[in-house]
């Protein structure tokens, strides 16, 4: 059985359609969520939110990608890329931030790098 284009030798994990999670999840490399997680999700590397993925958290990642719906606090220390197709209600925090166009964001958002 061949493994979906998404799946890299990096993928640490992956939350299918129909699992839901609800606590503090950490992870190294890369994490993709298609399920449903609610609660913090923190890791130095990159999270990617699937187009049928919801997450209902605070977020902590070098950087996060959005395809699906995400509610909460999103921090990415590199940068946030909210995808066409994407739902965010969050307050984004990130030097960095891309928006397609077909994608829909609503909540408070601070970007750019920071003076020390």
């Amino acid at each position: 059985m061949s493994r979906p284009s998404f799946f890299s030798e990096n993928l640490n994990g992956f939350i299918d359609q129909g699992t839901e999670f609800v606590g503090e999840l950490r992870f190294k490399d890369t994490f993709r969520i298609d399920g449903v997680v609610r609660g913090r999700v923190v890791s130095d590397n990159m999270l990617v939110i699937g187009e049928h993925g919801f997450v209902e958290a605070e977020i902590d990642c070098g950087v996060v990608s959005i395809r699906g719906r995400v509610r909460g606090h999103v921090h990415a220390r590199d940068r946030i890329e909210i995808l066409a197709g994407a739902r965010v209600e969050a307050t984004l925090d990130s030097p960095r931030l891309v928006v397609e166009e077909g994608a829909s964001l609503a909540g408070q958002t601070d970007v750019g790098s920071r003076e020390p």
